[in-house]
Formats: C-alpha cells, structure tokens, sequence
C-alpha cells in the first residue's frame, strides 16, 4: 500500500501542532533532534515513492560516465533503489534496477535521465521516466529519447527492461505547449483502478521538456494473442510556454510551469508540483481531480522538484529555496540573499484544507523527492544534483561543498515560519 498511488489512501494523518506544523517526529529519547539519515550514497537521487511491500522506491538518475561530448558524459549508472524499513535505526537498502541511461557533467553531478520511478501493481515491477538508449543523441541536448520503461523480475528470477511508451514520439507529434519540440520526464505517479492484479493501470509522467503532465494507459485495441498491447501517450495537463515572437524566451514574461513532481492523496486528487522558471516566488502546486480537473493551486514557492501529501498537510521540495543561484556578475534578490557557504533548500510544509494556511520550512540541501509515511514520517532525497561523493567546494560551485546524494527522515521541530524567516 502507498500513500502516492490513486488506489491505496492508507497514508497516515500526523498529529497537527500548531495548527500547520506536523508534529516533530522523534527518532528515540537518546536521539539528537534534526533530519536522520536513511540512506546514502546515492547517484543525484530524485523522485521519492512506495512500493506493494512499504518499502521506499528512490529513484537515481545516476552520475552519467564516460563518453562525452563537450560538458555533458553519459553511461549506464541509473538506477531505482529500494530502503526496506525506513523508519528503523538501520534500514535495509537495495538496488531494484540499475543500468539505466544517465548524463551528467564530468563530475557526475546535476544528471539527467531516471529521475521518476513508481511501482505497479504488480509485485517487483516498476514503470520508469527516463531515456530510450537507442534513441539519445549526446550532441543534442533535446535529442533525449524520452521514454517510459517498465522493469521487473519474472518467476524464473530473470529480470527484464522493455520500452513502455515513447515520450519523444508523443511530444514530436502532439507538443502541445505549442513551443520547442523537447521531452524531459521528471516524475511518474503510477494509477491502479481496481484491486485486482490487472494490466489496467495507466501512468502520469510529469514532462518538464514538455511542460505537460502525460497519460500513458494501456491500447488493448492493439493487442493480439502473439503480443502485448501498444500504449497510447494523451496530454493529460498542460502549461503554455512564454515565447516571443521570434522564438526566444521572455525573461521579463510570466514564468513558465515546468512540472516536475506528482503525488496523489487518499480521494485521487492528484497534485502536481512545477519549477516555475527556477524564478524565486514563481513555482505553484496545483491540486487537480483524477480526470484533470484543476480544484486549487498554491503559489509563492521556489523552484518546486518534490510534492506530498498526508490527510491534513502538503509538503513542497524548494530545490534552491528560498533564492535561486545567480549567475556571476548579478545581485541575489534583496528580500532573500543567500548566505556564504550554506547550500539552498527548503522542504516547507501547510495546512491544505486552510486557506491562507502559514507556511513552515526546514533547511534540507538540494532536496527533490518528498514522501510521507504510514506514522506521520516524512522523507526526502537531499543533495539530488549531487553523485554519491558529493560536490568538492570550486570556482564553479555556488553554492560551496556538496555532500552526497541521501534520503533523510525529517524532523520539523526546528521549523520555522516562512515570513519570520531571515
């Protein structure tokens, strides 16, 4: 059971203090406050979900490898890892698929490629958001080869990878933000409609390139005795792009969505977090039915990678929360200067079910995946542009020393309000 697949609605409400604040979660008497460690050594670790066992499933778009074209390397180091018993002292961590295509600077940090995975509803499976290996181009940075893969394990112990869906295809066809021809899947959100063990489920796949959020379900018109069905890939929300008349960007226009996160709650609301241009103030949640009914949206957050939910609070990943970097030569934002050495990031927290709820943070590095747990826990993948060693401190890097890619347990106890912040 899981607290972010449609069909399940089994993630536990926390014990509300304060009003939005959820309770800080102790890790045992003998335990300092502050964020636990749950897992580390992680390559650039993104999306954060839960598979049929409880175990938490990480994915890893990897650190890249050795062929490369100008900054960008790839190789075959992404990965989806598994945290059985997260909340425990020493939890059990795996891998569940590894070899999946990555790219990524010559160090191994901000990498592209397997940054969404979900399970199924069928045990040890898992459908994927990354790149078709046949079908990248390391010279052309669009030229991805966006695809969904579905990976498991058959009875005889053989483990397999098949193409899923073909996100390229969908978006060279339909685009339907109508700008750039350009698909960079960044979450999925797996959606069982029954409780059965059924091929019936479909995918949503929060498209960055694209600015839309795909469905991708099952074609059983195309299936015969000797093959599976095909999958039809339609534009389930999407966000118009801000282009000028002669094809470039607009950087004084309004920002662009850019999804890039997706949890559902326990009615089969689905909420999709965007980056909103990376402009500080500028990334929005919003709250949609099943079918893709907008019903609510929250703005004024900073460059969104990670959304969840529990029954009472909405959690957003800030990846360069509260202020972006800037490029050198330019002045940070006045009202939120960054400070010397420390490394951005926010998880922030609210009431959902108020309006004008206060919004509460806790500095996390980097963070992009948020998940919460069956007693209130809360997760998130930290330092999510960073490979396993982590980021040495160097003219190139903003933000100072980096440390590794991990997953913490959070502890809002020292959480505080955004508008008495700084």
């Amino acid at each position: 059971m899981t607290g972010q697949r449609l069909e399940a609605g089994v993630c536990t409400a926390v014990v509300v203090l304060a009003g939005p604040l959820p309770t800080a979660l102790a890790h045992g008497d003998d335990s300092p406050a502050g964020p636990r460690v749950v897992a580390e050594d992680l390559d650039n670790p993104r999306q954060l979900n839960w598979d049929q066992d409880g175990d938490l499933v990480v994915a890893e778009a990897g650190r890249g490898g050795a062929e490369c074209a100008k900054t960008r390397c790839m190789g075959a180091t992404g990965a989806v890892t598994l945290i059985e018993d997260p909340h425990r002292d020493a939890p059990t961590v795996s891998t569940a698929v590894e070899g999946l295509l990555s790219v990524a600077g010559p160090d191994g940090t901000f990498a592209e490629g397997s940054a969404g995975a979900d399970a199924t509803d069928v045990e040890g499976q898992y459908v994927i958001a990354g790149y078709d290996p046949e079908r990248f181009d390391l010279a052309v940075p669009t030229a991805r080869g966006a695809a969904m893969l579905v990976a498991g394990t058959e009875e005889n112990g053989e483990e397999y990878l098949l193409p899923y869906a073909d996100l390229q295809a969908a978006e060279e066809e339909l685009n339907p933000d109508g700008a750039q021809v350009d698909s960079n899947p960044y979450a999925v959100l797996y959606v069982d409609e029954d409780d059965d063990v059924s091929p019936d489920g479909y995918a949503l796949v929060a498209d960055a390139g694209a600015n839309t959020v795909w469905k991708v379900e099952p074609d059983f018109s195309t299936a015969t005795e000797e093959s599976p069905p095909e999958y039809e890939v339609t534009a389930w929300a999407t966000w118009q792009t801000t282009v000028l008349p002669d094809g470039s960007d607009d950087p004084a226009g309004p920002a662009e969505f850019v999804p890039t996160s997706l949890a559902a709650d326990e009615h089969g609301n689905v909420y999709v977090g965007g980056l909103g241009s990376i402009r500080p103030g500028e990334a929005s949640v919003v709250q949609f039915s099943a079918d893709g009914t907008e019903l609510d949206r929250w703005d004024g957050f900073t460059a969104i990678t990670g959304v969840a939910v529990d029954h009472e609070h909405l959690y957003v990943s800030q990846l360069f929360g509260p202020t972006p970097p800037m490029p050198p030569g330019e002045t940070p934002a006045e009202e939120a200067p960054p400070t010397p050495g420390q490394v951005p990031g926010q998880v922030v927290v609210l009431h959902r079910h108020q309006e004008d709820a206060a919004r509460y943070a806790v500095d996390v590095p980097l963070p992009a995946g948020v998940a919460t747990g069956r007693h209130g826990e809360v997760y998130a993948s930290v330092n999510s542009v960073a490979p396993a060693e982590g980021i040495a401190e160097g003219p190139m890097n903003p933000f100072g020393a980096v440390g590794g890619g991990a997953v913490w347990e959070l502890d809002f106890s020292d959480a505080y309000r955004l508008e008495d912040a700084g």
